[in-house]
């Protein structure tokens, strides 16, 4: 694709779940302005519904699903409906989740537990496994995740930030297991003010959002990810206020005593343990696998 020449969708078909309002609704709305025939999977009817209608009046193409991507039955039904109805499913957004930071762990209780883990990381399981045979059989697809920077830990989200970690390594993994068959998944990070941002308890950060990160600004990086010419694969990419970057994972030397290893000699070489000279990212467990030497060298 030239630098010059438009990103379009035209034929093809694009999942979005949670996409009835915030920044699902923007990534639905993007897609449909750029050719995309969308299908627009939100828990409220009414809101999928005016996503959909809008993405029409503008001239585009769009269905709306009314299901919980929490229940295996119906995250599955949302992709393989698509499939019935157009076809063919090029790309899978994954952007719903319900709940978010619920403060420290011994106040979480089991249902808020479940409905924070089954939506934002089992939901997104789902409609994955529900796509993957689809794009198996049609030669390829494009399937991308959203995760949040509170992965990398965040105080008063132990629930939160275990689901959205988990999404890492979901992303990861699939991205390996589909390189030779041209799935390619990618996961997003973004940053936007809607109505669960509006929630955050720090008013300073509330007002710097609303201020700077409209949830429109997140959408270009998670449609380009949709797209057959998708940059990368298994990478986690940070989006919010138009920044958009890398998230990576990083391993380092550490330091290597082989059979003599003991807990007071790690005690004494702990800085050589978590010291960043000469460390690479990793986007897998086997690259991990290079900084070991001599007998035990890959």
């Amino acid at each position: 694709m030239s630098e010059s020449a438009p990103v379009r969708f035209d034929g093809q078909v694009v999942v979005v779940t949670g996409a009835g309002r915030g920044i699902g609704r923007e990534h639905a709305l993007l897609l449909g302005a750029r050719g995309a025939t969308v299908v627009v999977n939100d828990i409220v009817a009414k809101h999928a519904e005016r996503t959909a209608e809008d993405i029409v009046a503008a001239g585009g193409t769009a269905s709306a699903v009314c299901r919980s991507i929490s229940d295996p039955v119906d995250a599955a039904a949302v992709v393989t409906g698509a499939h019935d109805r157009y076809g063919r499913v090029d790309a899978v957004l994954n952007n719903a989740g319900n709940g978010g930071p619920t403060g420290p762990i011994d106040g979480i209780d089991d249902e808020t537990l479940h409905k924070i883990v089954d939506s934002h990381l089992l939901g997104s399981f789902y409609t994955a496994r529900a796509a993957w045979p689809i794009m198996l059989a049609q030669g390829g697809g494009r399937i991308v995740f959203t995760s949040s920077g509170s992965a990398m830990g965040a105080a008063g989200s132990a629930a939160y930030s275990m689901a959205k970690a988990g999404l890492w390594g979901l992303t990861r993994t699939l991205a390996i297991d589909g390189a030779e068959h041209s799935i390619v998944v990618n996961a997003i990070s973004p940053m936007g003010y809607t109505y669960g941002a509006s929630l955050n308890p720090n008013e300073d950060t509330r007002r710097w959002m609303e201020a700077t990160m409209p949830p429109e600004l997140c959408s270009p990086a998670a449609v380009l990810l949709c797209h057959p010419d998708a940059p990368c694969t298994g990478e986690i990419i940070s989006s919010a206020g138009g920044r958009v970057a890398l998230i990576a994972t990083v391993g380092v030397p550490g330091v290597d005593l082989g059979p003599t290893i003991s807990i007071e000699a790690l005690r004494d070489r702990w800085h050589e343990v978590v010291a960043l000279e000469g460390g690479r990212p990793l986007t897998m467990s086997r690259d991990e696998l290079a900084f070991f030497s001599g007998d035990r060298a890959f």
